[in-house]
This record gives structure tokens, C-alpha cells and sequence, in this order.
């Protein structure tokens, strides 16, 4: 964090939200289920996935949007993150991330596929096979469901800032790099 004039060590700690806790296990089309949510027609979608794609472009990030594209409940992806962390701290949770982001954003495969499960876990260096256990990390992943409750977080992305002496500020929602450094420069004072 250069921009801040000091040398910031931080670690980043992945927690599960749900933007649709009763969304469907069975895989379905992400497609209409961003027109049926936005309440626009397939090609509204279809320019939103251009305009998406032009932002991970810029970011030098693969992404696909077609037709293909699936989407799911969240909740098993969240358990694989939550064992991820519980089994090799904030790395391992990091590479189980990666994959999942990858396997959804460039694959266009569901949040819970099998196999960008196993991927995720693999990445983390968990069994792979073990994951596909929907009692595997479920209870740790309900319990850390409470703090985004707590926090009355909304949508995602949503970051909270804490340093060492527990001072906070939270960010919600994409936003520039300029809104991270602003948060940082506060809790430095």
C-alpha cells in the first residue's frame, strides 16, 4: 500500500454470504436468472456480460458469459472456503478462492459443480472427494454465516478493515482502489 506512505501487512479472510440463501442446489441458467432479477430481456443481459467482460479484460482476467452459463446455491462453495481457511489459514483459503472465481467467472459452471469443488479443495490442499460431504464444514459455515448478519451486510462484495486494536471501516460494493486507500488512511489516524 505504497499510496498510504507505509508499509501495510494484511491478511485477507474470505467469510460466506448468500445474496440468495434459497436459491436452487440444481444447476440453472444464469442468463435468465440475471433478466428475471434485473427485470431486462436476454440481450439487456447479454450487453451487461459485454460490459462485465470489459472490466475483467482490463484486469487481465478471463471471463465468459453465454448462454452455458450456470448458476446455483452458493452454500457448498462456502463450505469449501471455510475448510479452507480452517485447514491452511488465509493461503489456502485464498487458492480455494481463485479456482472457484475461475471455475465460475471463466468456465461458466455453477458455484457447487462437483468438480470445481474438488478443484477448489485440491487448490487448498484439502480431499477433494471429501467436499462432495454435504455435512463436510457445514456447521462452521453456518456459524460464520452470523457475521455478515451481525455486520448487516447487504450484498457482496462487502469488506471490513480491522487492524490490530480492532478499529474497523467497511466498504460495500465494487469500488475504485481510491476507496480502499481512503479506508486505510483512516484507520491510520
Amino acid at each position: 500500500m505504497q499510496q498510504c506512505g507505509q508499509n501495510l501487512d494484511f491478511e485477507v479472510r474470505w467469510l460466506p454470504f448468500q445474496l440468495d440463501p434459497s436459491a436452487s442446489e440444481k444447476p440453472y441458467s444464469r442468463m435468465e436468472a440475471y433478466a428475471k432479477k434485473f427485470g431486462k430481456g436476454k440481450e439487456e443481459v447479454k450487453q451487461m456480460g459485454s460490459w462485465m467482460k470489459a472490466k475483467f479484460d482490463a484486469a487481465k482476467l478471463p471471463y465468459e458469459f453465454s448462454e452455458a452459463a450456470l448458476a446455483s446455491n452458493t452454500f457448498d462453495a462456502h463450505r469449501v472456503l471455510t475448510a479452507a481457511y480452517k485447514h491452511g489459514g488465509a493461503e489456502a483459503q485464498d487458492r480455494a478462492a481463485e479456482a472457484l472465481f475461475h471455475s465460475y467467472f471463466a468456465k461458466e459452471k455453477a458455484p457447487n459443480d462437483p468438480e470445481a469443488l474438488k478443484e477448489a479443495a485440491k487448490a487448498a490442499g484439502l480431499d477433494g472427494d471429501a467436499v462432495l460431504d454435504k455435512s463436510f464444514a457445514a456447521s462452521e459455515t453456518q456459524e460464520e454465516m452470523k457475521v455478515g448478519q451481525k455486520l448487516r451486510v447487504r450484498g457482496v462484495p462487502h469488506f471490513v478493515i480491522r487492524t490490530e486494536n480492532s478499529r474497523t471501516e467497511q466498504i460495500s460494493g465494487a469500488q475504485p482502489p481510491e476507496s480502499f486507500v481512503e479506508a486505510f488512511e483512516a484507520l491510520m489516524r
